[in-house]
């Protein structure tokens, strides 16, 4: 039964094992519920605290989904064709190996897309007179093409993504508790609280598993649940996406503490003094000589 020095209760912490490919329920791409047998509960006068203390994750995502493998052209002539790639792992070869057979098949032939070894940067070309728009992209970060560039042109000068490529996929793996009451800031959500237990950093290369550990003090989250029967689990990506795993399970390690509930203090020297009893009566005397 694992301490805490904040833990100043009588109730020891609790250490919980999590297993995804163990999990009572499952919905979505990575969202898991472990539901308890025995519920966790706070005395009334005592609060909940909750930290991320191991996670073990599987770098088998790919670094294109159907989140971010859609680009939309516009011509005169085809009007608004829209070009969706299979989920995978590219790199800069099969993905200019795949992107111009997708524009074959979806009939924007005279487009050829390239990659340049020297920039690093990825080109649309145009074989033809006709001038092709680029409209929208979710491949912003694979391709080097963020939004603020977008609509491109793509004439016959060709167009060159101003951007370098980026196929790492998700730079950092989210742990989320979406039934707890944690409160963090998130700049994925503008900024708005969410339930984010712990941020792992992508470390090892996909096939491999990237592994967290907390280092020195563990960081502490206190909730305003009074009692835990259940924990929905999710892990999601950079954009806030849930991470699909492609069957690979993952495992976490929690730890609840308990803690007492304090009074706040109030310093007494930014108190008003109270007024004595001389004091009120001359008040009423002055009121009342005002008044006559």
């Amino acid at each position: 039964m694992p301490n805490h020095s904040l833990n100043d209760t009588h109730i020891g912490s609790i250490s919980i094992y999590l297993d995804s490919t163990k999990a009572t329920t499952k919905s979505g791409l990575g969202q898991c519920s472990f539901y308890l047998e025995n519920v966790i509960q706070a005395p009334v006068d005592t609060h909940l605290m909750i930290s991320l203390d191991t996670a073990q994750i599987p770098v088998s995502y790919y670094n294109t989904t159907a989140t971010n493998n859609e680009l939309v052209f516009f011509d005169s002539t085809n009007g608004t064709t829209r070009v969706l790639l299979a989920s995978k792992n590219y790199n800069t070869e099969t993905l200019v190996i795949e992107m111009n057979r997708q524009l074959v098949l979806n009939g924007l032939g005279a487009l050829i897309f390239s990659f340049d070894e020297d920039t690093f940067k990825f080109t649309f070309s145009n074989s033809t007179g006709l001038v092709y728009s680029l409209v929208s992209c979710t491949m912003d970060k694979q391709i080097g093409l963020p939004n603020t560039t977008l609509p491109a042109v793509v004439n016959g000068i060709g167009f060159t993504c101003p951007e370098f490529v980026n196929l790492s996929g998700t730079q950092s793996i989210y742990v989320m508790l979406n039934n707890l009451s944690i409160q963090s800031l998130d700049s994925r959500s503008g900024g708005d609280l969410d339930g984010v237990l712990g941020k792992v950093d992508v470390s090892r290369p996909f096939g491999d598993y990237t592994e967290y550990s907390q280092a020195g003090t563990s960081q502490l989250y206190m909730m305003s649940d009074r009692q835990i029967s259940y924990f929905n689990v999710s892990m999601t990506d950079d954009n806030l996406n849930e991470i699909d795993f492609n069957g690979v399970g993952w495992s976490i390690s929690m730890t609840v503490h308990f803690s007492k509930k304090r009074m706040p203090t109030i310093i007494s020297d930014y108190l008003l003094e109270e007024p004595t009893e001389a004091q009120k009566k001359q008040d009423i005397e002055n009121q009342e000589a005002k008044s006559k």
